[in-house]
């Protein structure tokens, strides 16, 4: 595009893509004129996107290739273009490439879906369009390029923020079983981290976090910890597990108390705030018994805690100030709360 053009015209986002196109479709506009009348174009619009839609229903795999990734470009920003291939059965078509053996289609496949996925009316048609969730969710673990995967990960990520999704794919059978192994079989550290947040999105919803725990998530998520992987990823999801009886249960025995103490005390300052928080939600739902367990460990986590009254963030403040004050009301006469109480009686 001559610079000229630049300079004079102020471009949306997008729309050099849509003139390129519109010259490859030998629209009989200048490129000159199409900059001058790019609100004007939306038939232009749809005729291209319809075009696209049609070659990667019936066309060569070069043309699949091409038109799949023209897709992945105008939907980036183009609020219009989303809506037009949906309309025209574009989610439907897309969903077969994501089992493309090439790597350039699963990936400008998928990356297509996402930015479709923007849309909440197209979220529901990915979530009606049979087979969807079943080719996204095997991306996820064997996409044929780290950027398939995650951007299938991405897809789930954008697709779960509808509290509804998240129960229907909860209670799907063996999904959580094998999103859990996705996690152990994945090699990348990008790979497994967005394993664990698909996990943390899920576990968002209340009845998915017992779930987890039925299929095993925590001892899986403590296997992070203790190999100093993710720690803080795994803590986050933990937190959200262990407000569930099944969690309380799983993690206030010895060993994996003991775990999320070593954390407190010797982790990152995020790290250390997460598994305050894990100790907190414990205490919070499994109450007494849980709060006698952890309290065992007040000679242990009392100094961090009162270290995280001043140093910590906002949020790091407040879930210590309610950490502290169930082991005091639960040890009052422990000389080491007792001498740490007075911080309770300030704001931070």
């Amino acid at each position: 595009m001559p610079a000229s053009i630049k300079k004079d015209v102020s471009l949306e986002k997008g729309d050099e893509t849509l003139i390129r196109l519109l010259s490859r479709f030998q629209m009989e506009s200048t490129t000159e004129n199409l900059l001058l009348h790019l609100p004007n174009v939306m038939e232009e619009k749809r005729e291209i996107v319809i075009d696209l839609v049609k070659k990667i229903e019936m066309g060569t795999e070069t043309e699949i290739e091409l038109a799949v990734i023209d897709l992945r470009l105008l939907t980036k920003h183009d609020v219009e273009s989303r809506q037009f291939i949906a309309e025209a059965n574009g989610i439907q078509l897309l969903i077969p490439l994501l089992d493309s053996p090439k790597g350039i289609i699963q990936e400008n496949a998928i990356t297509t879906l996402l930015n479709l996925s923007i849309s909440d009316g197209n979220r529901a048609l990915i979530m009606e369009t049979s087979g969807a969730w079943d080719a996204i969710f095997k991306l996820l673990g064997a996409g044929v390029t780290d950027e398939a995967k995650e951007n299938a990960a991405a897809t789930i990520f954008s697709l779960l923020i509808v509290e509804e999704y998240r129960e229907r794919v909860g209670q799907k059978p063996g999904t959580l079983s094998e999103l859990l192994q996705i996690l152990k079989e994945v090699h990348t550290h990008r790979g497994k981290k967005d394993v664990i947040k698909v996990i943390y999105h899920l576990a968002l919803h209340e009845p998915n976090k017992a779930r987890l725990v039925m299929v095993g998530a925590i001892p899986v998520l403590f296997s992070f910890i203790l190999q100093r992987r993710l720690v803080e990823d795994a803590l986050s999801v933990l937190a959200l597990l262990g407000s569930c009886p099944e969690g309380v249960t799983a993690m206030t025995r010895v060993g994996e108390l003991t775990t999320i103490v070593e954390v407190l005390r010797g982790g990152s300052t995020r790290a250390k705030e997460n598994a305050t928080s894990v100790l907190l939600a414990l205490c919070e739902t499994g109450r007494d018994s849980a709060v006698e367990k952890v309290s065992r460990h007040n000679h242990a986590i009392v100094a961090t805690l009162c270290s995280l009254l001043i140093t910590g963030s906002d949020r790091g403040k407040r879930k210590a100030k309610s950490l502290m004050r169930f082991l005091v009301a639960n040890d009052s006469s422990s000389s080491s709360i007792d001498s740490s109480s007075s911080f309770l009686d300030n704001e931070y």
